[in-house]
C-alpha cells in the first residue's frame, strides 16, 4: 500500500513537472529574453530574477485557487479535464508547427523594452511565462491532484521549472551561441511533441472518470 502510494505521487510528480516545463519553454523564451535585455534597454533591476519570481507568484495561487474556481462555475473535474486537455494539445500543435505564440524568435524582433514599464512582468511574466497555457496546465494538474501532497507537489515542479527558467535566463546569450536558432527550434517541437502525448493523455483520463464503464 505504502509502496503503490509513494509510486503514485512520484509519477504525478514527474507528470506535474514535464508538463510545467514543457509550456512554460525556458529555452523557446530566450529570444524575446534577450530582444528585452539588450544593452540599451533600461536594467530595472535582475530582470531574469524579476520575471522568474512574478511568474511564479502569478501561477502559484492557482494551485490553491483552481478547485475553488472550478467548483464557483460548477465545473466537474473530468469534463475541465477533458478541456484542459485539448487546450494544451492546441497549443502543442502551434509549438511543433512553429506558430503563433511559440514563434518566439520572430516575435521577439517586435518586442521593445521601451514600450513597457516593467518589462519583467510585462510581457516576460505575462504571458510568455506564466500565460493562459502554464494557467490551464495548473488548473488540469490540479483537477487531477487527490490530496494535498501532490498539491506540494505541483508546487515544487512549479518552483523547480522557474529556477530553471532562471538559469536558462541568465545564461541566455551561452545558451544561444551553444544550441544556435536551430537547435532551439528543434527543442520547441520536441517539447510540442511531448506536451501533444500528455494532453492527449490529460483527455484520456478525464473521459475514463466521467465514463467509469469506459476501457
Amino acid at each position: 500500500m505504502i509502496t503503490d502510494f509513494f509510486s503514485s505521487s512520484v509519477s504525478f510528480f514527474i507528470t506535474a513537472l514535464i508538463s510545467l516545463f514543457v509550456i512554460i519553454d525556458p529555452s523557446g523564451n530566450v529570444f524575446p529574453y534577450l530582444a528585452l535585455s539588450s544593452p540599451a534597454a533600461p536594467s530595472g533591476g535582475d530582470l531574469a530574477r524579476r520575471s522568474c519570481l512574478y511568474g511564479f507568484l502569478i501561477l502559484a495561487p492557482f494551485i490553491v485557487i483552481g478547485r475553488l474556481i472550478l467548483n464557483f462555475f460548477g465545473i466537474s473535474l473530468p469534463a475541465f479535464q477533458i478541456t484542459g486537455g485539448l487546450i494544451l494539445f492546441r497549443i502543442a500543435f502551434d509549438m511543433l508547427e512553429g506558430r503563433g505564440h511559440f514563434n518566439r524568435l520572430d516575435t521577439s524582433s517586435s518586442l521593445v523594452a521601451a514600450d513597457y514599464r516593467d518589462t519583467a512582468l510585462v510581457p516576460l511574466a505575462m504571458p510568455l511565462l506564466a500565460g493562459p497555457g502554464a494557467i490551464s496546465t495548473i488548473l488540469v494538474l490540479t483537477s487531477r491532484s487527490r490530496s494535498p501532497l501532490e498539491d506540494g507537489l505541483i508546487l515544487v515542479a512549479l518552483t523547480i521549472v522557474m529556477l530553471v527558467t532562471y538559469l536558462v535566463f541568465r545564461f541566455a546569450e551561452q545558451l544561444l551561441v551553444f544550441l544556435k536558432e536551430s537547435g532551439i527550434r528543434l527543442m520547441t517541437r520536441i517539447m510540442g511533441l511531448i506536451l501533444a502525448a500528455l494532453a492527449v493523455e490529460f483527455v484520456i483520463q478525464g473521459l475514463r472518470a466521467a465514463f467509469p464503464g469506459w476501457h
